[in-house]
């Protein structure tokens, strides 16, 4: 639960740092235009986790989007899926697909991202002003090549250019087509996840979870410019257990359905209504209701949001809240910064509830390095009974810079604590809990090539809460195409000082082009000392064995299969996975 904030506190993968594709595409500097279509595995680690809700911390930044599927390593445990749920500049919740699943803070995750959006450099649903990183400004760990694809030839152009001013600039446009005579166009995903998992420690369990969903985008299509979004899934989850009855859930929920329009060179007015993601400030979470935002004439961006306010549960309930809210956006002429502020006030069945200041910017001082801050601030009255005055409830701050060969180092800072409210947004959780629990993180990374086939990688993090200390110190080698030929190989060795458990492990990873697809090994070693407990029980050995295979089949399908073993002291657990998912267009 998110009391237990600080418990293993693998620190913050934010921009701080570099990000960690694991995925399967084109190396850096190779021309992207014609990969194959498929998903990147992208990393984050947990912040905070409360009930089936799980936050994390990566966000649009990283192209992450409402509806993206998470699979969480526990530190102890067989790995869980989850859906993500609410995404914003530089964090995000998902929800797990098991009730019963233990996933702590600093537990390692990866969001299976759809390349299109890296390929588009177009960021997550939601994103806006210039604070999405395009891929090619992230160093990645030294990607595998892909598969060798023909160029494209290029259909002959339909516009006649006959008539264009030679003299006028290049980029010019030529003629603005009204809505009315362009088509209309349909996009989108839809997907099948299946999980199955046999715990044979203790009792014996077994846990079965089926996932299906659909996610689209029409534009234009009532001929007058907007666009229609819908997202929705079906989730079906199984348990079993010899000394317990049986439980299944179903549910089917809408994450999204709305329309939009306005917004582009001609109307400085864009509308939205239904159920969304702000586009103003996408810390505001999903509502139900109405979104206007007005341009300037300067470039910047005012609006107001006001509607219910479904609760982040497992079927988004909405009724009991409600909300509204006023927002403005500006950048540099340059676009070197970028600064965000909004206000949020809510109602909980009629009474008032939650007074939130959101702002966030990012800097860019050169062109190398970049600075991200996100600041939350609750504001508190008489009604309240726990807290008073001013409370900064969310900080996040990260910055990288790297060198023209592509070495770097990051610096990141958070602090999370509990917000007062009527609303049920946190499970299980105490007057004290609220009023004390508080996490402070610190980490810095860098990273290092010192050829072009070997890439060094480190962080440090430090954590604390309103009881203890900790941190975590880990350190990479990595081989691309020089001991697996089309492939890359890393070991991890690390050090945990966690909130319940501490000690040292290693990882081996190995990537490797097979079958038209990447087939990915990974072997992870632990020895967890229990903190403040004596007995034969006070050290535990586990191991871990991972294989993944990620394939595009054609154009528009992805494939990916992966099974887990784990296995050592008081573990014995087998997890089968499949996630089938075509893209439209």
């Amino acid at each position: 639960m998110v009391a237990l904030l600080a418990s293993n506190a693998a620190g913050l993968n934010s921009s701080a740092a570099p990000a960690l594709w694991l995925n399967q595409g084109a190396p850096q500097g190779q021309d992207t235009a014609h990969s194959q279509a498929l998903f990147r595995r992208v990393e984050v680690f947990v912040t905070a986790a409360s009930g089936t809700s799980v936050y994390f911390d990566g966000g649009l930044k990283d192209m992450i989007s409402e509806g993206d599927a998470i699979v969480f390593f526990p530190a102890s445990g067989p790995q869980q899926r989850g859906t993500i749920r609410i995404v914003s500049e530089a964090s995000g919740r998902a929800e797990l697909s098991s009730k019963t699943a233990l996933v702590s803070v600093g537990d390692r995750a990866e969001v299976l991202v759809p390349e299109s959006r890296f390929l588009s450099n177009k960021p997550a649903v939601g994103a806006s002003g210039p604070n999405a990183v395009l891929d090619q400004e992230r160093p990645g760990v030294g990607l595998p090549p892909g598969p060798a694809i023909a160029p494209v030839a290029h259909p002959p152009w339909e516009v006649d250019l006959g008539d264009v001013d030679p003299n006028a600039p290049l980029l010019a446009p030529i003629q603005s087509t009204p809505p009315e005579d362009r088509p209309y166009e349909i996009h989108g995903r839809y997907w099948l996840d299946l999980t199955a998992t046999e715990d044979r420690e203790g009792e014996g369990a077994t846990y079965g979870t089926l996932r299906t969903g659909f996610d689209s985008r029409a534009e234009n299509l009532f001929r007058q410019g907007g666009t229609v979004e819908f997202d929705t899934d079906f989730y079906r989850h199984s348990f079993d257990a010899d000394d317990a009855s049986n439980d299944t859930d179903s549910q089917i929920r809408i994450d999204r359905l709305n329309y939009r329009w306005g917004g582009n060179r001609e109307q400085a007015n864009t509308w939205q209504v239904g159920r969304f993601l702000s586009q103003g400030m996408p810390e505001f979470g999903v509502i139900d209701g109405l979104e206007y935002t007005r341009r300037t004439d300067d470039g910047a961006h005012w609006g107001v949001a006001m509607g219910g306010f479904p609760e982040p549960n497992d079927d988004l309930s909405t009724g009991s809240d409600v909300q509204a809210a006023v927002f403005y956006q500006w950048k540099s002429t340059d676009e070197k910064i970028s600064l965000n502020s909004g206000f949020q006030k809510t109602w909980h069945d009629g009474k008032p509830d939650r007074d939130l200041l959101v702002m966030t910017s990012t800097w860019r001082p050169l062109d190398r390095l970049h600075v991200f801050s996100s600041l939350w601030v609750d504001l508190y009255d008489s009604d309240d009974q726990i807290k008073s005055g001013l409370e900064l409830t969310q900080f996040i701050s990260s910055a990288s810079w790297r060198t023209k060969q592509g070495d770097g180092l990051g610096l990141s800072l958070s602090h999370f604590s509990f917000p007062e409210l009527l609303r049920n947004e946190f499970d299980e959780i105490t007057a004290e809990q609220i009023a004390d629990d508080k996490v402070t993180r610190l980490g810095l990374n860098g990273w290092k090539n010192l050829t072009d086939t070997v890439r060094l990688r480190g962080r440090i993090d430090s954590w604390t809460d309103q009881d203890d200390s900790g941190g975590r110190v880990e350190g990479t080698v990595e081989f691309n195409d020089a001991i697996l030929n089309d492939g890359d190989l890393s070991l991890s060795i690390f050090q945990n000082e966690g909130k319940f458990a501490s000690g040292p492990g290693l990882r081996l990873r190995a990537t490797k082009e097979v079958g038209g697809g990447w087939l990915r090994f990974t072997y992870e070693s632990t020895e967890t000392k229990s903190n403040d407990f004596f007995g034969a029980q006070d050290t535990l050995t586990n191991h871990v064995y991972r294989a993944s295979w990620d394939r595009p089949l054609g154009q528009d399908w992805d494939l990916s299969l992966s099974l887990e073993q784990r296995d050592g002291d008081q573990e014995d657990a087998s997890t089968i996975g499949f996630f089938l998912q075509r893209s439209f267009h």
